[in-house]
């Protein structure tokens, strides 16, 4: 069984894999490698059937998340990485409605 985030956190095919470089993907010399391994929902004859819906649903709950809410930590958010990200004692927030500006 692959695991796609095992593969994406790869230290041997990304370098420094860990940090939020959406850039790395513009290196010519290494598109190919990269875009082999990168797997977000699968890949092949078992490529996800919902990922473009998924992807979809996402940007929709983000966007709505962003602009219609704030949020504030309550407790926990400790990361861990290791063959996923998880928060061992979990990740709190209070999530609350912003303003209407009255124009």
């Amino acid at each position: 069984m692959i695991s796609p985030i095992s593969v994406n956190l790869n230290p041997e095919l990304y370098e420094d894999p860990l940090a939020f470089n959406p850039w790395r993907w513009q290196d010519e010399s290494k598109k190919s490698t990269l875009l082999k391994n990168f797997m977000p929902f699968g890949g092949g004859l078992r490529l996800c059937v919902g990922a473009e819906f998924s992807r979809i649903q996402i940007a929709l709950f983000l966007h709505t998340l962003v602009t219609k809410y704030r949020w504030k930590e309550i407790k926990g958010g400790e990361v861990q990485r290791i063959s996923e990200i998880v928060f061992p004692k979990g990740y709190h927030i209070q999530i609350i409605p912003r303003e209407e500006s009255i124009n």
